[in-house]
């Protein structure tokens, strides 16, 4: 018998409890994850959350708009309007439970950082970094009390074998350690001008995921081009995952699973400045990897967006992700001969809830 008090006891049980519960759902999470990417539907998914709270107030249409660091994500070639050297970092707490501050932590962690550096030929270099990871997950144990060389003891008090509310355990619960389940992508992307008005780039990017002590890798590429064939006015074509991008596990027990490719156009039209103000409009498509609603229905993925521009400092986003609306804001801070953009995005989706980003760009 334990000599701890049974309130005491019930209090360490419920905390135990709660971690436990919070980690099944986790696990839940993480199981329906994996079998939807071995069935072909999502594998890697954390790849397409995206980048750039510019970008995600505006639906996500971005692969023509891309000039800045962001490119490197959403079209490689994007990164020859790139002045010179460049920046963007984004850090998001999704998954949120509810309460306190809507900012607040998650229970999953998403950052996104890059550099992009000039090379000989007026090219540019970017290397980038994503992670989308769980934190601290609970193993919950039990403290054998009695000595008796079984987990999990517990008060029988009906003894019909099973235990029954208000039957509180004899051993301890106890979080006997933490891990941490994350998903990583390393890019480094390429870009050159192949001529005024063509643009080309490509990406490697090398996966890796670790789960309950497995682990899964895997690498693939992305095209991207961009043409402006009039001033303000920017088609754009991207090919994610070329060959299909291979994800091997460790272990037999997870099956490896390939994601596949994916083609997205786009088109961005830019209205000059007019008394101060600019006006920017985009739209993409996704022709592969179309989104499956049900085994008989499937839907192409379609991003619109806007945004305006106010005395070239602070600018308003609108857009539409998959029909799902989102909006935004950003400023700009010069400093000296830096700018920098600060940028916040609003997205709301119809099963995991709204969801906030913020984002800094900035060029040097």
């Amino acid at each position: 018998m334990s000599g701890k008090s049974p309130d005491r006891a019930r209090s360490t049980y419920c905390s135990a409890h709660r971690a436990v519960r919070i980690a099944a759902s986790l696990l839940f999470i993480g199981y329906l994850t994996t079998s939807a990417a071995d069935e072909g539907s999502y594998a890697l998914d954390f790849l397409t959350v995206g980048v750039g709270a510019r970008a995600l107030g505006m639906g996500g249409a971005h692969v023509a708009d891309a000039q800045d660091a962001t490119a490197a994500y959403w079209n490689p070639a994007g990164l020859t309007g790139v002045t010179d050297r460049g920046f963007s970092a984004q850090h998001a707490d999704m998954f949120q439970s509810g309460d306190g501050f809507a900012l607040s932590r998650g229970l999953a962690q998403y950052n996104f950082f890059n550099v992009v550096l000039p090379f000989d030929g007026g090219a540019k270099v970017a290397l980038s970094w994503i992670r989308l990871a769980v934190d601290d997950i609970p193993r919950v144990t039990f403290d054998d009390r009695n000595g008796d060389g079984i987990l999990g003891t517990y008060r029988d008090r009906n003894a019909n074998g099973r235990k029954d509310p208000g039957e509180f355990y004899v051993d301890a619960p106890m979080i006997a350690e933490t891990f941490t389940n994350a998903d990583n992508a390393f890019l480094v992307s390429y870009a050159r001008r192949a001529r005024d008005d063509v643009s080309v780039g490509a990406t490697i990017k090398l996966v890796r995921q670790t789960s309950f002590g497995f682990s899964g890798t895997g690498i693939g590429f992305d095209l991207g081009a961009t043409y402006e064939p009039i001033e303000q006015i920017r088609a754009a074509l991207v090919i994610q995952d070329v060959l299909g991008t291979r994800v091997r596990w460790n272990t037999k027990s997870r099956a490896s699973f390939t994601r596949d490719a994916n083609t997205r156009i786009g088109i961005s039209a830019t209205l000059p400045y007019r008394r101060l103000a600019r006006l920017v409009a985009v739209a993409d498509i996704e022709l592969g990897r179309a989104i499956r609603r049900t085994e008989e229905d499937e839907e192409r993925r379609s991003h619109l967006g806007a945004e305006l521009t106010l005395l070239r400092t602070v600018s308003f986003r609108v857009g539409l992700d998959a029909g799902e609306f989102t909006a935004g804001a950003g400023f700009r801070i010069p400093v000296e001969d830096m700018q920098f953009f600060a940028d916040y995005a609003f997205m709301t989706h119809p099963d995991l809830g709204d969801a906030q980003r913020l984002s800094l760009t900035g060029s040097f």
